[in-house]
């Protein structure tokens, strides 16, 4: 059904812009080694939208219904789940969650949390500064954009 199509897209560009617009933002302050823009970063990632742990609960729950919009229009649309196309599509949605979930990705929610420790005056700002200097915060987005990428280029070309 079009309707499954139009809500599968709609909640996999919620999805992406969310997840990887914070990836971006997280680069961009650890790049610039600027503590307060990264507390302000990290202050922002904990408000009701995450969990406790930093998890984005807002763009997971848009990325599952994604992939639940997905499958039905899959489903609903005479598709074939087992063509090429869809199981690279399951291949890099099971990636991206694993990546989502990986202690690179959880280490930036806890240096967001230095970030904030130091901005309050708890922790030294040198010390936050040199842990962004042995982050890989920029690394975390390009990998995180170029899985997104991937997945839209399945999408839109099916080229298996």
């Amino acid at each position: 059904m079009p309707i499954f199509k139009v809500l599968h897209i709609l909640s996999m560009f919620a999805a992406v812009t969310l997840l990887v617009g914070e990836h971006l933002f997280y680069a961009a302050a650890v790049w610039r080694r600027d503590v307060r823009a990264l507390a302000a970063i990290r202050r922002l990632s904990v408000a009701p939208l995450y969990l406790a742990e930093g998890a984005p609960v807002v763009a997971i729950g848009f990325l599952l219904a994604g992939i639940v919009f997905g499958l039905l229009t899959a489903l609903t649309g005479g598709f074939d789940l087992f063509a090429g196309w869809l199981i690279a599509a399951y291949v890099l949605t099971a990636t991206i969650l694993v990546f989502g979930g990986s202690p690179w990705v959880r280490r930036l929610a806890r240096l967001g949390d230095e970030a904030v420790e130091a901005d309050a005056g708890k922790r030294p700002v040198a010390e936050v500064v040199r842990h962004m200097a042995g982050s890989h915060a920029g690394l975390l987005f390009v990998i995180a954009a170029a899985l997104f990428a991937a997945i839209i280029v399945d999408m839109v070309l099916k080229p298996f």
